[in-house]
């Protein structure tokens, strides 16, 4: 095979893979999980259900692969490293505006509350997909460099980052996907108030 042929065909995998993964969104946004098969995900991308098959092995992938397609958009668009230039307010509030793309548009908020009535309602498929990802990996960076800095007071990042986010998820994030994202105007006091909060337990 020539390296045109299998440059083209390449593309026509990643092409083919996105149209099924769009597909699937679709039919998953509108019939929830439970209810979805491959093959209305089959017909939804516009290929075989052979095809399906072929790059993802079970629904269950599928769905965790579109659970990793969506958090690496989030850590592309924004990248965030440590700066001892920056006070540690203005860079918090990167992260949770990082956080808040999730759910800033009418689509990824659809997509973030598919994700958590899936999640409550099969706990071990939960704990299954979330294993298959490191949660937060930039921020603990960003604790491990801040503590290095002597800005922060972190015997576990890890613990850190869990409750930086719980407070992030809890006050922002999940009243948001379930209001239509109506909680988020005028949030800038909350989310000063999350960092408030978070600094006073984790500040030097």
């Amino acid at each position: 095979m020539t390296v045109v042929k299998k440059t083209r065909k390449k593309r026509d995998t990643s092409q083919k893979r996105e149209a099924i993964l769009e597909g699937a969104v679709k039919v998953f946004t509108k019939n929830g999980f439970e209810a979805s098969s491959m093959d209305s995900i089959a017909e939804a991308a516009g290929v075989s259900k052979r095809t399906v098959y072929n790059h993802f092995s079970s629904k269950e992938t599928l769905f965790q692969a579109i659970v990793a397609d969506f958090l690496k958009q989030r850590d592309e668009i924004k990248p965030i490293q440590y700066t001892s230039e920056l006070p540690l307010e203005a860079q918090l509030k990167e992260f949770i505006k990082a956080e808040l793309f999730l759910i800033d548009d009418p689509k990824r908020r659809g997509l973030s509350k598919l994700f958590t009535s899936v999640f409550l309602m099969d706990i071990d498929f939960c704990i299954e997909t979330r294993g298959q990802f490191e949660p937060h990996r930039a921020f603990i960076l960003w604790l491990k460099a801040a503590a290095e800095d002597q800005k922060l007071n972190v015997e576990s990042p890890e613990l850190a980052a869990r409750i930086f986010y719980g407070l992030v998820e809890g006050c922002l994030t999940y009243p948001a996907s379930f209001s239509d994202g109506a909680s988020l105007v005028n949030s800038d006091s909350l989310q000063d108030e999350i960092i408030s909060t978070f600094l006073s337990r984790f500040g030097r």
